[in-house]
């Protein structure tokens, strides 16, 4: 998918097809958010006001080049994981084995589907948490951008939220479920407090 224009994402995001969804769509935001905070943190390089924070801006352009490296492949995974979902659903169910091998095969793609999306929502909570370290040395004419780079990774890790929910919804294995949402619901929440942080100094910087 990283491969395709962007009016075929657009186009194939539109399609009456179970994949790329909601999944795919949020993997794909958090690269967005992601390049808006390393634009940011690009142009606050070599200025006079951020000359003691240098060495930090030079980590976190890394830190959050490797983020974006990491999150790029996730909308390929995430349809490929829901994939498997499909497929699992199209066995055969005409005598009790192969129901039973049908179920077996839907709980095991579920997890999957499941797992992908909490893997991208954590990677969002990295990308803020490498952030916070130099959002202060943003300056006031890119703040926009760095307060549009924080609202695409909070929708991003939104989507991803809810995909992991609706597929935990779906498993037999409750604790598992449980657990996957205990974790899901913490990120969720530290994601919030990251993206809520950066809107409100922005605000406090626009006036």
């Amino acid at each position: 998918m990283i491969t395709h224009s962007f009016q075929q994402l657009v186009d194939s995001l539109a399609k009456k097809t179970p994949t790329p969804g909601g999944g795919a769509a949020a993997a794909m935001a958090g690269c967005m958010g992601t390049s808006l905070f390393l634009m940011t943190v690009r142009f606050s390089q070599g200025k006079k006001a951020n000359v003691d924070r240098e060495d930090d801006l030079a980590k976190v352009e890394a830190l959050l080049q490797d983020h974006l490296g990491r999150l790029m492949p996730m909308a390929e995974r995430d349809c490929k994981s829901f994939d498997l979902v499909s497929v699992a659903y199209g066995m055969a169910k005409e005598t009790d084995e192969q129901k039973e091998l049908r179920s077996k095969a839907i709980q095991e793609a579920m997890v999957g589907a499941m797992v992908v999306p909490e893997e991208t929502q954590a990677m969002i909570r990295d990308v803020f948490v490498a952030m916070d370290e130099v959002s202060e040395c943003i300056g006031k004419a890119i703040v926009s951008d760095l307060a549009s780079g924080a609202a695409l990774l909070l929708a991003a890790a939104e989507g991803a939220y809810l995909n992991v929910r609706i597929n935990a919804d779906y498993l037999t294995n409750r604790e598992l479920a449980d657990t996957t949402m205990i974790r899901a619901n913490s990120v969720r929440d530290e994601i919030r407090r990251h993206q809520d942080a950066i809107a409100v100094a922005v605000d406090r910087k626009l006036g």
